[in-house]
Parts: structure tokens; sequence; C-alpha cells
């Protein structure tokens, strides 16, 4: 059919629909890009709320995780301070 034989009125309606399509398209480029920037607060929370580890919520892992980073600190400390001491050996400082 031509463009001639369509009816005035079915014409309007698609002309309508394709602008309300249209605007549709635009309202949700808009909301994409707000829930990005809401995703990249609720990381910024997530860390704040669940500390720099982030591993979870529930406090027994917390705690296990806190445990681990102790020994591993005090593991590194029984290490420099044994190098420190056989380096004030050797230096004569030390006994």
């Amino acid at each position: 059919m031509e463009e001639s034989e369509i009816n005035p009125d079915i014409q309007e309606k698609v002309e309508s629909l394709a602008e309300n399509a249209s605007e549709q398209d635009i309202n949700n480029g808009e909301v994409k890009i707000t829930q990005s920037i809401k995703k990249n607060d609720s990381v910024f929370k997530r860390v704040l709320e669940n500390g720099f580890d982030g591993i979870t919520t529930n406090p027994n892992y917390k705690l296990l995780a806190l445990l681990i980073i102790l020994l591993i600190n005090l593991s590194l400390f029984f290490l420099v301070g044994n190098i420190g001491k056989t380096f004030l050996k050797n230096s004569g400082i030390l006994g």
C-alpha cells in the first residue's frame, strides 16, 4: 500500500507510537545510567560496611580472616626480628 492509501488516523497512531518508543529508549538509557551510579555507590558502601577485606557480613568469617591476617603479621614480626638479631650478632653489637 502506498502512503496515500493509509488512513490518516492510523498513520498518526503509528507516528505517536514511534515517538513513544524513542522516548522510552531515552528514559531507559537514563535509568541505566542512574543504576550504574547507584551500583558504584553500593560498592563503596559495601566496603564501608563490610570492611576492606569485604569477605562477608558473617561475623565468623570475619573473625577467621582477622585470625589469618594476625598470624601472617606475627610470623613476619618474628622473621624480621630474627634477621635483625642475626645482623646485630654479625656486626658485633650484640654479644
